[in-house]
């Protein structure tokens, strides 16, 4: 029996998606603006019927003392099982570093034609955490990681290309408008931990000296706690400035999702220069600051006039909407899994890498099916 989907407009329409990732049910909603459930509601939004696979979850489920590790290896059991009950025509993962090569060669076996594509959101930076990446990039028809430049281009293969991805927004998550707010209590705002980091703390306790007649609120670092929930929403309602402050700052277009919260709820995202933001921001979307001093005095800048607050807000806010929404992340994603030339038209697409021998690249026309599409001998490559 065939269905026909003609009468919609969504480019995905007809599409079978698993989507495994860590949907961290154990936190209660707690974490409900994490990347794994935008990512899903995006690909929901693009007409795909996605299953979500939560692989901690599942792993959790499937033993007896409740650990994720002691049920990892049932769980990479279940999402074969999974796919073969559901024949997708993708396979979309998320970080997963517990799911194996086994793994996956044994669902590229056992569903013909699938396609598989990936996304991560963690630095890159550090070799040993991304191991597992390294191991199994060979298997993906697509890498998509919140990096640019070299330290994503070296997941390309025959076969896979890589490209970076932003963090996305969602407005059913990312649902504040700041800068609709005249009073708002937090003048600036961190989100992060300083455990583990030392320079971080030690530069926040020096931006908080440096503007005394500024009311900081770091959550996490120099002694605060971190807030989560609908808690951390009603902070974010109400902020002029977010500080979005990463490990690094000199990896290219490299940000955690904090920059997403923050320019998505219509507050003003301050950014240090030279990470590469500029080519996705304008001067009147976000607060670019070049060193300390320059934060110090953009700071004040937008303290004093919150006229130019709320318009740099607005703007970058709308930016973010409209451009970095769930749906244009995750079509940008399957369009690269599957091959369509619309992965071109994005802002960021001039960041995907290729294999000097892969030859069919985006060739392939946009509604060409999914099942017809040729099957790679990925071991082979």
């Amino acid at each position: 029996m065939s269905f026909s989907t003609e009468a919609t407009a969504l480019p995905y329409s007809g599409i079978r998606i698993v989507h495994a990732a860590s949907f961290q049910a154990d936190k209660d909603g707690a974490a409900f603006f994490n990347c794994d459930l935008k990512f899903h509601q995006g690909m929901v939004q693009a007409g795909c019927h996605v299953y979500p696979f939560s692989i901690n979850d599942r792993a959790r489920q499937l033993t007896w003392t409740n650990s994720k590790y002691w049920g990892m290896g049932k769980a990479n059991t279940a999402l074969i099982k999974t796919c073969q009950n559901i024949q997708p025509d993708a396979l979309i993962l998320g970080h997963g570093q517990h799911i194996t090569v086994e793994t996956l060669e044994a669902i590229r076996d056992k569903v013909p034609g699938i396609r598989m594509g990936y996304w991560y959101i963690d630095p890159l930076w550090d070799p040993k955490p991304i191991e597992h990446l390294n191991r199994r990039a060979h298997l993906f028809d697509a890498v998509c990681c919140t990096t640019g430049g070299e330290m994503v281009q070296q997941f390309v293969r025959q076969n896979t290309a890589a490209a970076f991805i932003p963090n996305p927004v969602d407005a059913g998550v990312e649902r504040m408008r700041a800068f609709e707010i005249q009073n708002t209590p937090h003048d600036l705002v961190y989100f992060g931990r300083d455990k583990h980091a030392s320079h971080r703390g030690q530069f926040l306790a020096k931006l908080r000296d440096a503007l005394p007649e500024v009311k900081c609120d770091f959550f996490g670092c120099l002694g605060e706690r971190l807030v989560f929930g609908a808690e951390k929403d009603a902070v974010l309602a109400r902020s002029r400035m977010g500080l979005n402050l990463s490990r690094r700052t000199d990896v290219f277009l490299y940000s955690s999702d904090r920059l997403s919260q923050l320019i998505g709820n219509g507050i003003v995202a301050l950014i240090q220069r030279g990470a590469g933001f500029e080519e996705l921001f304008g001067e009147d979307e976000v607060g670019f600051y070049s060193d300390f001093d320059d934060l110090v005095n953009v700071v004040r800048a937008f303290r004093k006039d919150d006229e130019l607050r709320c318009h740099v807000a607005r703007n970058g806010w709308k930016k973010a909407h409209g451009v970095f929404s769930s749906r244009q992340c995750s079509e940008f994603l399957l369009n690269l899994t599957f091959r369509r030339p619309e992965a071109t038209t994005t802002p960021w697409s001039k960041h995907i890498y290729w294999h000097e021998s892969d030859a069919t690249r985006l060739a392939l026309p946009a509604n060409t099916p999914a099942t017809s599409r040729g099957v790679v001998n990925r071991k082979a490559a």
